[in-house]
């Protein structure tokens, strides 16, 4: 399914040049990179990965592993629709988490966003005060080939902490599971293959298939997709009319049915910042997750859980 918002600006010359650029700083990288290792991206590396995430749980906002394992004992069935694992871009985890993670769970969503850069011997994929400052690391460092989203080891290792996530909720929920992520984090979720049937689906906040990325996709096409892509995106190689070169409506052709891409205009780069992208993740997600929302719903006195929580914390770790 393929929607596009109110068109924004059309490329300029100044985007056409821009694009191309781009494109030609991140030349060394275009080809379908090999597999370049590095010390931290060990799959043992993984296994800290809830202790470098953040949690947020519908009618309490952020919390912390010990709390969100007892109310995902506790909140009524109705209160809690199912877990969104969200991953962040190259320049880790910052405010963009926070405010999608707000959405999700306002959406009846618990959220966990673990963050990849502090995995131990780890780098960013990009890095700066300011987008130019940072698109100027993310080209030096695709040029590297070793910490950028284009090295397929790095998106493994990336991988490797979403599966162990999933590996922890499985033990202790039944719920919908969904993996999603903005930008580098939308490429660790597309070169993930899942089967996992508690896996309803994958989220893809501003971020494309470019060519340059192609040999990373190894996302199961069986399970649904949303997508929203930007049309004057800084961090997508735009050129003339390519935008239509980005989507991933070519990896779904034997199931166009399981993707649905939402276009929105602007030069952001920001997450869910456009109506038309909330309002079609809204109801993809009801779609995914038949389970009512159940606005404002505060099934429990807080106060109640309080020792299970005590005694959570006590216990060593």
């Amino acid at each position: 399914m393929l929607t596009r918002a109110p068109q924004g600006p059309r490329f300029g010359l100044r985007h056409v040049l821009a694009g191309g650029f781009m494109l030609l700083a991140l030349c060394p990288a275009l080809q379908a990179q090999a597999w370049k290792d590095a010390p931290a991206y060990s799959k043992e590396k993984a296994q800290d990965v809830l202790r470098r995430s953040a949690f947020f749980m519908p009618l309490f906002g952020a919390t912390y592993p010990e709390k969100f394992e007892v109310l995902l004992q506790t909140l009524p069935a109705n209160t809690l629709r199912g877990v969104v694992i969200y991953n962040h871009g190259c320049g880790g985890q910052w405010g963009w988490e926070t405010t999608v993670a707000q959405f999700l769970y306002r959406q009846g969503f618990a959220v966990i966003t673990p963050e990849f850069p502090t995995r131990q011997d780890n780098q960013l994929g990009c890095a700066g005060s300011t987008e130019e400052e940072s698109r100027r690391s993310g080209a030096q460092k695709a040029r590297e080939g070793i910490y950028q989203a284009i090295n397929p080891a790095r998106l493994a290792a990336r991988g490797d902490d979403i599966q162990e996530v999933i590996r922890w909720l499985k033990a202790r929920t039944r719920k919908p599971i969904l993996v999603g992520g903005h930008s580098e984090g939308c490429r660790a979720t597309y070169a993930m293959e899942i089967s996992d049937e508690q896996v309803v689906g994958g989220i893809c906040v501003k971020q494309g298939l470019q060519d340059s990325y192609e040999h990373t996709w190894r996302w199961n096409t069986d399970k649904p997709m949303w997508q929203s892509l930007e049309e004057n995106d800084p961090w997508v190689m735009w050129g003339p009319n390519t935008i239509h070169t980005v989507g991933f409506e070519r990896k779904f052709s034997q199931r166009p049915g399981n993707l649905t891409v939402v276009r929105v205009p602007g030069r952001t780069h920001d997450p869910l910042n456009h109506p038309d992208e909330r309002n079609s993740l809204t109801q993809w997600l009801n779609q995914r997750v038949p389970t009512p929302l159940v606005p404002g719903a505060n099934g429990f006195n807080y106060e109640s859980v309080l020792p299970m929580i005590h005694q959570r914390l006590r216990e060593p770790r």
